[in-house]
């Protein structure tokens, strides 16, 4: 996959958008006319789950393509911010992370020292556990801080954290486990608006990234 310019970008971020939001859109209004053969608190645990779908795929969706599109500008590594240089070295880190020897923990900053003259380039594979950026199938709010500090983003969302973790995962993890709960139909609606909110923030600050070129180091 090859971004090269915003334009390719925001292309690529709407149309992942696009599909997501009339999916779930449809769904809502089933739920809220409520005379088809499906029983409202069916429709309503199918929407959690396929919201919470939404919701982890756009992220890292989304995610993943403003890494490739920083690839595709062609920037020497010593120039971006050092959060993007860390996916370049991240198995080395590991690795010396792992061992107590200094040999290899010098090998670590010899690499750091090494590629700054280079072009930022990591390879972007769309299968799962191997992405520039995972989800780990359970994005709550800690994960997701996670990715907006890994790609440089400022959190904006802290006022968001109920909705993810103690609503809208809180449902999902109820839903997928099988259990059945008194309160059937849950705050579809609400929850629905929240989380489609914190989607569409998040498609305009990654554009807005790529354009005040966010990632690249203050001079």
């Amino acid at each position: 996959m090859k971004i090269k310019d915003i334009e390719n970008l925001e292309e690529r971020i709407d149309r992942d958008f696009s599909w997501r939001k009339k999916e779930l859109l449809q769904l809502k209004m089933a739920i809220e006319k409520n005379n088809i053969a499906l029983s409202k608190k069916t429709l309503v645990r199918s929407g959690i789950a396929l919201l919470c779908a939404h919701w982890e795929g756009f992220i890292r969706s989304v995610a993943n393509y403003y890494v490739v599109y920083v690839c595709g500008q062609k920037i020497k590594n010593k120039d971006l911010k050092e959060n993007f240089i860390a996916f370049k070295i991240r198995s080395d880190v590991k690795k010396s992370g792992e061992s107590l020897k200094n040999s290899v923990h010098t090998k670590l900053l010899k690499k750091i020292e090494s590629i700054q003259e280079q072009v930022f380039f990591v390879k972007f594979i769309d299968a799962p556990f191997k992405r520039i950026i995972n989800t780990d199938s359970n994005l709550n709010y800690e994960l997701f801080e996670e990715i907006l500090q890994s790609i440089g983003l400022e959190n904006i969302y802290e006022t968001k954290k109920n909705y993810i973790d103690n609503e809208m995962l809180k449902y999902r993890h109820e839903i997928v486990h099988g259990e059945n709960y008194n309160d059937s139909e849950y705050n579809f609606s609400e929850v629905y608006s929240q989380v489609l909110s914190i989607m569409e923030d998040f498609k305009l600050q990654i554009i807005d990234a790529a354009e005040t070129k966010a990632h690249l180091k203050q001079l």
